[in-house]
């Protein structure tokens, strides 16, 4: 990030902050540098004090927000999403003239809704008063936020500013590289394709070692190499880009990365790929699309786990009176079913039927310190198919039937 572009997100991150009363961070990712997080000097702290540490090697307060900005450019420029604690944090992009990732806004930690809905699930409740002080919105209010920021992220971003600027970077590295490689390929017996498949295994093993800075330049090598191979011929180049995405997509599953958004993210890339016609813009991508798998396979797994746990709680929590179903959750937040199910058992340690039940019976103890609502009302409002069925379920899940528990709560006999 410039010094120029990052005076204007300090700019705007000083704004929402004092308008919103809720921190405000700039994620910065250099070509060749991991990726640099500005907290918000006038927020709060919460973040820095949370003690939600499930992966003791995770960065929470980058990777969540990292996390953040890569769903953002994904999706339209704006995302909104839970972090591991419950809470709310609204994401922009910013991107180059490329439309490559080159950071972003991320505002929160905040509360959408109710506070008593973060605290039901929350995994530490010794940040129970912590998070009674985090400012509250409403979805609405959430959402019209999400849009001024995304507003905002587009005009910092001012690509037309930044034109070319991020090309010549990469063409003079790779300039280099390929004055080298013409010295190689002079040697008529060096002619062959195995300097590039030395490539693709070393660069695969920089992946499998989370080495950004020595994929990123193993992979300036290796388009040298591409280019003077195939004779700077635009198909023959594609091509073998096209191999390389296959080797780098593997690698990045094989480093840990959710298999579906790898395939997903690859199959874009390809139609990139197949639609350039400028060697150099390609060279650029290739760049980018190095970063952005090595971002998937070591740095955003499990923020994206906890993200999607959120989300489906979230979404059972609102929708408990209807029927809720394996396929209608998995939609909700873009997953296999059998993926869905077995991350959520794994995140949370019980079974989605087993959390469904357990939110409307906890909904269903609630309504039924309200007397002046039938039972059979209570379970059809719980998403029960009758009274009998939600008798029996309640019995079994705290030991008493429904009207005694009522009883009990108004001290009748």
């Amino acid at each position: 990030m410039t010094p120029q572009l990052r005076d204007k997100c300090e700019k705007y991150q000083r704004h929402f902050s004092e308008l919103l009363k809720v921190p405000c961070s700039i994620i910065d990712l250099p070509a060749n540098e991991p990726p640099c997080y500005l907290r918000d000097e006038n927020g709060d702290d919460f973040c820095t004090k949370c003690k939600y540490h499930k992966d003791p090697d995770l960065k929470d307060e980058l990777t969540t927000r990292l996390y953040g900005c890569n769903e953002a450019h994904r999706w339209n420029g704006k995302y909104i999403y839970y972090c591991p604690m419950g809470l709310v944090f609204i994401a922009a992009s910013l991107i180059d003239e490329f439309s490559s990732l080159t950071g972003g806004i991320v505002i929160g930690p905040l509360v959408m809704g109710d506070h008593q809905d973060v605290l039901f699930d929350l995994p530490d409740q010794e940040m129970a008063e912590d998070i009674k002080n985090i400012k509250t919105y409403s979805t609405q209010e959430v959402y019209h936020i999400s849009e001024i920021l995304t507003c905002v992220c587009s005009e910092i971003s001012g690509v037309e500013e930044q034109k070319y600027r991020n090309l010549i970077f990469d063409q003079e590295k790779i300039l280099k590289e390929i004055y080298i490689a013409k010295d190689y390929y002079e040697d008529t017996s060096a002619q062959n394709a195995d300097s590039l498949l030395e490539f693709e295994k070393g660069l695969r093993a920089a992946f499998l070692r989370g080495e950004k800075n020595t994929a990123l330049e193993m992979l300036n090598e290796m388009l040298a190499h591409i280019y003077v191979y195939s004779n700077y011929d635009i198909n023959s180049v594609k091509a073998r880009m096209l191999e390389l995405l296959v080797v780098l997509s593997r690698a990045t599953i094989e480093a840990g990365a959710d298999t579906s958004e790898v395939f997903r993210l690859s199959e874009g890339y390809i139609r990139q790929i197949e639609r350039g016609n400028d060697i150099d813009q390609l060279a650029v991508w290739m760049s980018d699309i190095v970063r952005r798998f090595i971002i998937q396979a070591f740095d955003l797994a499990q923020v994206k786990h906890s993200d999607v746990v959120f989300k489906v709680t979230n979404y059972i929590k609102r929708n408990c009176n209807e029927k809720l179903s394996l396929d209608a959750l998995a939609r909700e937040v873009y997953l296999s079913k059998s993926y869905l199910s077995s991350m959520f058992k794994e995140e949370t340690g019980i079974s989605l039927t087993e959390y469904i039940t357990k939110v409307r019976i906890e909904k269903s103890k609630r309504l039924l310190t309200e007397n002046s609502i039938s039972i059979s009302a209570i379970a059809m409002q719980c998403g029960f198919k009758d009274q009998s069925y939600f008798t029996k379920v309640f019995k079994k899940e705290t030991g008493t039937s429904p009207k005694k528990y009522r009883n009990n709560y108004f001290g009748i006999a």
